[in-house]
């Protein structure tokens, strides 16, 4: 089941699936100890997505809050942006932070993709059986 309460419009979907422009990209790295952090710009909301995946040899390197504004600014999608800042304001920690945008952004992401193939139901939901 999907946590959103509308579903992105298809045009909408296209920018959470596609890159931005080279000046509209994030600022983002790795932080590997003890090299620290490896510079690694976001192009899209599924390299941020991919950023944000647990890693035990290193932490992603981002500030959430900005996060939350640049996909507000350059994806265009307010109700994303709020969820996230609201899952920031919840986190206990700053890895807490990113293990719930990783899955805040997981789910907008899989609702995109289902909006572009047609499985997403009017409702936004996925439906169980289309989940994996």
């Amino acid at each position: 089941m999907s946590r959103w309460t509308s579903p992105p419009s298809r045009e909408l979907a296209e920018k959470l699936l596609g890159t931005v422009p080279f000046r509209d990209r994030f600022p983002a790295g790795r932080l590997k100890p003890p090299v620290g952090l490896i510079p690694s710009p976001v192009r899209g909301l599924r390299e941020a997505h991919l950023l944000l995946e647990p890693d035990v040899r290193s932490l992603p390197g981002l500030n959430l809050a900005a996060l939350a504004a640049w996909i507000r600014r350059v994806i265009g999608d307010g109700e994303l942006a709020q969820a996230l800042e609201n899952e920031n304001r919840a986190a206990h920690s700053y890895v807490d932070g990113c293990l719930r945008a990783y899955a805040v952004i997981g789910d907008r992401l899989t609702q995109a993709r289902q909006v572009l193939d047609g499985t997403a139901g009017p409702d936004g939901v996925i439906p169980d059986e289309v989940q994996s």
